[in-house]
Order: C-alpha cells, then structure tokens, then sequence
C-alpha cells in the first residue's frame, strides 16, 4: 500500500495545478447530467490527493469515481490552469488497478482485442449474432458487464471481412505526389470499412499512394481507459515501430481517439515518437493538399465535432464541412460530447447513452436528415440514440461523400493496385 502511494505521489506536481476553480463543471457532459462533483475533473482530483495526503484509506475505492469519467478531454481543453486531466486520470487508473483487479471479463476482451489480431478478424463477422444473442442469455457474471446491455442497443452490422484482410497492401495512384500511411483502427477496421475505401479512391484520385497494414493492431486506448496501461504501452510501441519502418510521409487516420492514442499520449507513456506526422483525413486534404468538393445535398444536415479534435481543429472541422458540402447547414446548440468514450459505453451503458440522447433529440425536433462525423465512436453512439429518439436522421463520414462525388462527376476510376 505504501509503495501505490508513493506512486500517486508522483502527479501531485500535475496535481498541484488544479486550483479547484470549477470551470471544469461547465464543460463537463456527465456533471451536467447528474450534477455530482465526483463526476467532475475536480472531485476527481481531490479524490487522488485524498489518497496520498493519507486522508482516504480505501483507497481502491475512488477506482470507480475515475471510471465514471468519458475522457472526452473537455475539461483539459477547456481548463485556465492547463491541468493535464487526461494523463493523471490515466495514470491514477494504472496504480490503483493494482489494488482492484479487472473483472474476467475485460481481461478475455484485452487479451483478444489487444494480443490476438488474427483471432479477432476471423470471429468479428460472428460477433454481431453473438452480442445479440448472447446478451438475452448470458448467466456468466464474467460476461454480464460486457454482454449485459447489446440487446438495447442499434448495433451496426459488422463487415463480412476486416478492411485489412480485403485492402492490406499498397494502393498505388497514377502520378503519384507522395505515399501516405493509413492506419484504420479496429472500428474502421471491423465496422465502417466504407470509410477505408472512401480514403483510398479520394487519394488516389490526388495522386496520393496509400499503404494499409495488413493486420491492424488496436491503439490500445482501451487498455489504457481501463487502468491496464503495461498493455497500452505495448500496443503504442508495436504500432509506432510498424509506421516508423514504412516508407511514408504522413500517417492518415479516420479516428480521432486513435490519433490521440498514438500520437499524443502514446509517446508521454512509450517515450517513442513517430518520425511522421498524423493527420485526420480530413484535415489533410484541407490542411495539406488545399482540394475542395462540391457535394451538393438536398437535405438538412449538421455536423457533429469529436472531443479530441483540438479547439482550433475544431472550427476548422466546421468550416471545411460547411465549404465542401452544399445543403442547409444547420448548427447544433448541443455542442457538447456524445457520450461514447468507448469503454465507457461497454461499462455504463445507461448513462453513456443519456449523453448522446440529448443531442439526438436535437436533431430531431430541427427535422435534421443527415449528421456528419468524422469518428467511428461518435457515428456508434449516435446512430444508436437517434433511432432511439425516433428520428430518420443518418450518420455518416464527409468522405464517403466526397468519394460518391468524384465517382459521380465522372473524374476518377478505381486506380488502386492492391499490394504492389
């Protein structure tokens, strides 16, 4: 116990920057619903330095206060002290997992997702009947906390095959400008593999060459969420090595929580730096190629701003929205997280969903047909709550758009060459 201490110890200089100001509660999406201060970054934060102060003594037990937490990172962004809540969250979880040991079941989830990618591609065209069914049936207490909550949930159907397996490999484009890496993470991967292909047709039609990893090897931020940060560790270096070894210029993602995993924290924990740059897609045809489009939609649509997109990424995400897709625009006045956090959503289900709720009920009150976002978490989370709201609004990627209207105006064909 005293050596966990001493460990807690060691963020008090993070700590100790926490003024306990409160401007955390405003931008807090959990506070906000239930308005308990433990819920907040602060009373978090008073929480861990109750435990090495000595004035706590269970202290395995603030273990479920910072699991309470969607690490959306709004409190960070929004913080005047520049506390790194992310970090002392993540790091606090990692010590004190030691005194209160994950269930069984996240231990099978990790040890599958994290160490068994092979494994994971051949069951993921299983695992929408098996979720189904399995949440109706399932007795096993290892499994409830997993299964427990799928039968209420509007599941996407997962892909037949992994994007990995039908697209690993070199996409080669006519004049080629320069080669990218892309990596899909596990939602791409195993979910929206529309997305994948999406990238690889709008690059290729701007001479960009695209190389896919033929296994794709999760970020490990779930690991990490779940205080097991030895194997989140692993996964940053595992990946970090593959994409310093390729012969590349930028690596592209279509997950932000994924870019922030590998390319934000991952080096704070691994101490290894990838010797490219990362670039969400759509900041890099925006940002890098400078290339506009022309989607003309006859529908009402909005967009929906993930939370680890930084401030400045943020409106020019909006911006870049609004100047490439033609239709009525409208803005949301919940502008806030939706809840997800994805192992946050697997654990407490209930009130991830109450989170996204609010904003589906938004949309359809404002007739809204389509919202745009450029996360798989985000598209999840509220693809389930607005056809729980009742709305026909769909959820979609900007890009697969772009691609339909560069196939449309009759300018690109298929120019992939698939592992040279």
């Amino acid at each position: 116990m005293e050596d966990l201490i001493k460990e807690l110890k060691e963020l008090e200089e993070l700590v100790l920057q926490c003024m306990k100001c409160g401007t955390c509660q405003a931008h807090c999406p959990l506070y906000q619903k239930d308005l308990n201060e433990s819920a907040v970054a602060r009373g978090k934060i008073s929480l861990i330095e109750s435990v090495y102060e000595g004035r706590l003594d269970k202290a395995g037990s603030i273990l479920k206060h910072l699991d309470y937490c969607i690490l959306c990172g709004r409190c960070k962004e929004n913080c005047p002290s520049g506390v790194k809540t992310d970090e002392i969250f993540l790091r606090a979880k990692a010590v004190l997992r030691k005194i209160e040991k994950l269930p069984s079941w996240g231990k099978v989830v990790l040890k599958i997702v994290m160490e068994k990618p092979d494994l994971l591609a051949r069951v993921a065209p299983l695992m929408h009947i098996g979720l189904k069914f399995g949440a109706k049936r399932v007795k096993d207490d290892i499994f409830k906390p997993l299964l427990g909550s799928f039968s209420k949930r509007n599941i996407k159907q997962v892909a037949s095959k992994p994007f990995t397996k039908t697209h690993g490999g070199l996409h080669k484009a006519d004049n080629e400008k320069m080669k990218v890496y892309f990596y899909p993470g596990c939602a791409a991967n195993f979910l929206f593999p529309e997305w994948g292909e999406a990238i690889i047709s709008v690059l290729n039609h701007f001479g960009v060459t695209v190389y896919v990893p033929e296994i794709n090897k999760c970020c490990g931020i779930p690991a990490a969420t779940l205080g097991e940060i030895e194997t989140y560790k692993k996964m940053v270096d595992e990946n970090l090595n593959h994409i310093n070894d390729i012969d590349c210029e930028y690596v592209i993602t279509c997950c932000p929580t994924c870019q922030y995993a590998l390319s934000e924290m991952g080096p704070k924990v691994t101490g290894i730096i990838a010797n490219k740059p990362f670039f969400d897609i759509l900041m890099f045809l925006d940002e890098v190629l400078g290339v506009n489009f022309e989607v003309k939609l006859n529908e009402r649509y909005t967009t929906h701003i993930p939370c680890h997109y930084r401030s400045t990424k943020k409106e020019r995400l909006k911006s870049h929205v609004a100047k490439n897709i033609k239709g009525e625009n409208i803005t949301l006045e919940n502008q806030s997280c939706c809840g997800f956090g994805g192992t946050f959503n697997m654990k407490k289900y209930d009130d991830s969903k109450a989170v996204g709720m609010s904003k589906a009920f938004e949309v359809k009150s404002k007739g809204i047909e389509k919202l745009f976002t450029p996360c798989p978490g985000c598209a999840m989370q509220l693809t389930d709550a607005i056809v729980e709201s009742g709305s026909n609004a769909k959820v979609e990627h900007p890009i697969v758009y772009y691609a339909r209207e560069i196939v449309k105006s009759g300018i690109s064909k298929d120019k992939t060459e698939k592992g040279q």
